[in-house]
């Protein structure tokens, strides 16, 4: 069999799964075998690939709530899961390597040095994370979703743009008369922000906005029964919230390049715990240093901003909304790995 296998490495959240289930879409409407694609995740990100019909291996792998230490303590761990996938994947049919980072990312770059394969990273912050930071100083290109990518290895880094889900697509639209604000909490719902905005709708009516609330899966709560306001456990197709909403209030992380892809102003609350409040501040302040967002960090700064909006300040849409230069990645890497997986056959 030739050598022309691509494996993937995902684990966690959809931040760093869906790029891959995304890419590997594309891939296969591109005319790759679902043979030629394997994927190693863990017990959180498998969740998020059910619906892909390729070769899965669900691995127990350790992540540490103490950085770099954690790692080191357990060594133990991480060669016992190394090992583990050695036996279970292709490495003598696979070419190429693909991690979008994570706790995974320094195994996968291993796996790559010591099978001799291509190494290709995907990262989807401004900053990057301690598992890519390790991956990037082994032989590698590194596809950055942001120009001015930090706390990376730049001989190896290149700007490319996020990975977008293929069913989002640019178009011109009217901004609604009454305006309509998109809330989300990534993939695994934000109980912060689906608490803020209870909050302020239990002391405000929304009188010239509507908002659509992505409250995550299994948060739907029917108590919260206010004029102009929707509840979504969960949204299968982006693309038609997209196109109904003028604003968005979100998280920070990776997962915000869609909505700034489509022009869409932000209202961010970044994530204020542990390594992920890093990356989330970072990507934010690049944001709102280029007038594509606002930050909130608390209620007081979400209440002041849904005031102006449901008072008829257009003006604050306005001034946000400003036409960006962010354009997908995903073409550019999709045709990297075509490139190197027929590279020789």
């Amino acid at each position: 069999m030739n050598q022309n296998k691509i494996m993937f490495f995902c684990v966690g959240t959809g931040g760093h799964v869906l790029p891959v289930k995304n890419i590997i879409d594309e891939l296969l409407n591109k005319g790759i075998s679902k043979n030629q694609i394997e994927i190693v995740t863990d017990s959180r990100g498998s969740k998020f690939l059910d619906e892909i019909d390729v070769k899965c291996y669900k691995a127990d792998v350790y992540r540490s709530d103490i950085g770099i230490l954690g790692y080191l303590i357990n060594l133990t761990k991480i060669f016992k899961t190394i090992s583990n996938i050695n036996r279970q994947m292709d490495f003598k049919n696979t070419k190429l390597i693909f991690t979008t980072g994570s706790y995974i990312a320094p195994i996968a770059a291993y796996l790559s040095w010591r099978n001799k394969k291509k190494l290709f990273v995907q990262e989807q912050n401004i900053y990057t994370g301690l598992g890519n930071k390790i991956a990037s100083y082994f032989k590698s290109t590194v596809f950055a979703s942001y120009p001015d990518t930090r706390n990376v290895n730049q001989k190896n880094l290149v700007f490319v743009g996020p990975v977008i889900h293929k069913n989002i697509k640019k178009s011109k639209k009217d901004v609604n008369k009454n305006i309509v604000i998109g809330v989300q909490g990534g993939s695994q719902g934000s109980n912060e922000i689906n608490n803020l905005i209870y909050e302020y709708l239990g002391n405000h009516k929304l009188n010239k906005v509507k908002i659509l609330h992505i409250v995550g899966p299994s948060n739907i709560d029917k108590s919260k029964n206010f004029i102009n306001y929707e509840q979504l456990e969960y949204v299968e197709n982006m693309n038609d919230f997209y196109q109904q909403i003028d604003i968005q209030i979100s998280r920070a992380g990776g997962g915000i390049l869609e909505a700034l892809y489509l022009n869409i102003p932000l209202i961010l609350i970044p994530y204020k715990l542990g390594t992920t409040s890093s990356h989330q501040q970072m990507n934010a302040k690049f944001l709102v240093d280029n007038e594509y967002a606002i930050i909130c960090n608390n209620y007081t700064d979400v209440e002041k901003e849904l005031l102006l909006i449901d008072n008829g300040n257009n003006d604050w849409l306005d001034k946000f909304k400003s036409q960006n230069t962010i354009e997908s990645g995903n073409s550019i890497i999709v045709q990297k790995i075509i490139q190197e997986i027929k590279n020789g056959l």
